[in-house]
């Protein structure tokens, strides 16, 4: 399978304070230095929101959230207080952390933008800064923080709860090295419970960190010797999402980060997908297989999307997923994403599609029955 593409957490890591805020409320100035395409774009955003009421296990918020663009958007600092949440603020790297591995949302609120890694992995699903206020998208809580959450038209309201307890627990471990000027941060998941394919997963994974690891020790021996007498900075950064964890199917998003010198690292990005009871990964031909042309429904849709953005390096040079697509399963669907310039230049970060199951099987087909 093809593994390997490029992301943007890195960027987000790596922006100073002075762009962020001190605190979880943004003041005046940290929404200013927008483009006048910019300010029109956040005040049509602005016309087409919704207010909606927001409840955690039947009690109200304490703030309102709004709907906008097909999707919720919850108050951050309302929703870690009526949940018990955590919420910390790191004033080195300007970001804040909402919850608690694996279930962790680390964000970095720019102008009226809000960027979003779960559990260290970037997503391009953004949230907003709208009032001073920094909102998440109800559908990254869903996927990746171990929150329900159901929206009632009719009322006006959006109910928030959290999710069902996992038959399967996720812990996480730390790599060590002892590597000589790199900063090496390397964690993976640990799975525990009843499963018999559990041991086989675990091994996986292990390996999977383990030889990032060993491949960035080797890197860094060529480098020295191309840098020799220079004091070079290398890094190793590995962290992981787990974008599913029912239904017989185990999905897991690790994310390996390298810094040699130059103008940026570089990010490989991998999807896992394990039947629990054999430990063995899941291919999207099995979960679709209900539906034995959904590739060209697919390719269609990503040439579309594609053609729309105007990001390709190659007019055209998207023709196929393939037979072996890297991919990860979430709430409803699964998301298809692509190599770090296998499509796109390096500032399109990962190119990511989202799908429904709904949209490519047959009305009442459970995509895991054979799991």
């Amino acid at each position: 399978m093809k593994r390997a593409t490029l992301t943007l957490p890195k960027m987000t890591k790596m922006m100073t304070a002075a762009v962020l805020t001190a605190g979880l409320l943004l003041p005046a100035t940290a929404m200013l230095g927008t483009t006048g395409v910019q300010v029109a774009a956040a005040a049509s955003s602005a016309q087409a929101t919704k207010t909606v009421k927001a409840t955690w296990n039947g009690k109200a918020l304490g703030a309102n959230a709004f709907q906008a663009a097909g999707d919720t958007y919850v108050p951050v600092k309302a929703l870690a207080k009526a949940a018990g949440l955590s919420l910390t603020y790191d004033k080195t790297s300007g970001q804040y952390t909402l919850g608690t591995s694996p279930n962790t949302l680390t964000l970095s609120a720019y102008q009226n933008q809000v960027w979003i890694s779960a559990n260290g992995v970037g997503l391009q699903t953004e949230g907003r800064a709208k009032a001073g206020t920094m909102y998440v998208p109800l559908s990254v809580l869903s996927d990746f923080a171990g929150i329900d959450g159901s929206l009632n038209a009719a009322s006006g309201t959006v109910t928030l709860k959290p999710a069902a307890a996992a038959g399967i627990k996720v812990t996480e471990k730390t790599l060590k090295s002892n590597l000589k000027n790199a900063v090496v941060d390397i964690r993976y998941p640990v799975l525990s419970g009843s499963a018999k394919g559990i041991d086989k997963i675990n091994a996986t994974l292990k390996k999977h960190a383990q030889s990032f690891l060993n491949g960035f020790g080797k890197d860094i021996k060529k480098y020295e010797e191309w840098n020799e007498g220079r004091d070079m900075h290398y890094e190793a950064d590995a962290n992981f999402m787990i974008s599913y964890n029912r239904d017989g199917l185990f999905s897991v998003v690790t994310q390996d980060y390298a810094f040699y010198g130059g103008a940026h690292g570089g990010t490989l990005q991998t999807g896992y997908n394990f039947d629990l009871k054999t430990g063995k990964e899941v291919t999207l031909s099995q979960l679709l297989k209900a539906n034995p042309n959904y590739r060209g429904a697919i390719d269609k849709k990503i040439a579309a999307e594609f053609k729309k953005q105007g990001s390709l390096l190659e007019t055209d040079g998207f023709k196929t997923i393939g037979s072996d697509p890297n991919f990860y399963v979430k709430n409803g669907g699964f998301t298809i994403f692509f190599q770090q310039y296998e499509y796109t230049p390096y500032a399109a970060g990962i190119p990511s599609f989202d799908f429904t199951f709904a949209s490519l099987l047959p009305k009442g087909t459970n995509p895991f029955a054979g799991l």
